[in-house]
């Protein structure tokens, strides 16, 4: 497979007014001082369970499927939001502070390469859990994805269908990956070619189009819209935070109130019409993520009360997954 790390934003011949859909997940890491925090948004359609769950450290787990799937007891305890049907990690922190999270990016941009054989192969849907499983940083993260390939099994069961019936041949994906330290990378894979971002762009993260171009928007200096739109999304959460370094917010508790401003801009509301694809993706969640602390506050569309969540509230010793929290009206788990 052919793998390329892109340090520096690319040069894009692509404009503003490309349309883009609207399921605009949209995140912001921000590490200043004391401070090292994350807001994201899950944008769908209809409903997501959201169950809220402590996997402990020594689970033995199998990252693909085929004899070339990764195999492996996981080294870190870790909290994971797992989300609809097929029951996907979109979010995921592990008791060292590593974050993964899985968003949504169109079937018009990725395309994974073939795997090869007797290389070790992780599913698409599976690179955020194997990630806070078995790492601790992006560096390392980053490093393991050269010697795998990310395999494409396709995805069932996603809203509005909710049954298994119902299959994408690609699973339309990328990833964001963040640390205690600040580091940040963002992975897409575009024409069989896996690219990692990480240039201080890649702190700030949304859907459609592919990320380069959303980086020659940060060097053309783009201003966010009032839009709903992926870019738009990405740009105003973007500038919340560029206010907060500006006023050198480093205080962990101060940063925590100052952020809800980037959740908010970010956020679709329910029944908000996107008229770029004529139909509605609401926000269903938010998350706040306090990494030094190992902390998540999580936000419900519909149930207007904060759910707090932290390494003390499961066994991280203990080789078994902990449901910790779901939404009070389950559908699908």
């Amino acid at each position: 497979m052919k793998k390329t790390v892109l340090t520096l934003a690319l040069a894009a011949t692509v404009t503003a007014g490309i349309a883009a859909t609207a399921q605009a997940c949209t995140t912001s890491v921000y590490n200043n001082g004391e401070a090292a925090l994350s807001v994201r948004t899950m944008d769908w359609f209809g409903h997501d369970d959201a169950k809220v769950v402590g996997d402990g450290a020594g689970i033995q787990n199998t990252y693909a499927t085929g004899n070339d799937g990764v195999e492996a007891k996981s080294k870190y305890a870790s909290m994971k939001v797992v989300s609809f049907l097929p029951g996907i990690a979109a979010e995921a922190m592990n008791e060292e502070g590593l974050e993964a999270r899985i968003l949504y990016l169109g079937k018009d941009y990725t395309e994974f390469s073939e795997p090869t054989k007797g290389r070790p192969d992780v599913d698409a849907l599976n690179v955020p859990s194997w990630a806070v499983d078995n790492f601790k940083s992006v560096d390392e993260v980053v490093a393991a994805l050269e010697g795998v390939d990310v395999v494409n099994n396709g995805v069932c069961g996603l809203p509005p269908h909710n049954d298994m019936e119902h299959c994408s041949e690609v699973a339309p994906v990328h990833y964001q990956f963040a640390d205690k330290a600040g580091n940040t990378a963002v992975v897409e894979f575009i024409a069989g070619e896996m690219k990692v971002y990480t240039e201080e762009g890649s702190a700030y993260m949304s859907n459609d189009p592919e990320f380069s171009f959303h980086l020659t928007l940060d060097k053309e200096s783009a201003v966010g819209d009032s839009s709903i739109r992926p870019y738009d999304r990405r740009l105003r959460a973007k500038a919340v935070l560029a206010d907060m370094y500006s006023r050198n917010v480093t205080d962990t508790e101060a940063a925590k109130v100052a952020i809800k401003a980037a959740g908010a801009t970010s956020f679709a509301g329910y029944d908000q019409l996107d008229k770029n694809v004529g139909d509605v993706f609401p926000t269903l969640w938010t998350v706040y993520t306090d990494r030094n602390n190992g902390e998540w506050v999580l936000d419900r569309h519909d149930t207007w009360n904060g759910e707090k969540y932290n390494f003390d509230m499961f066994e991280t010793n203990k080789a078994e997954r902990q449901v910790m929290g779901i939404h009070p009206q389950a559908m699908y788990q």
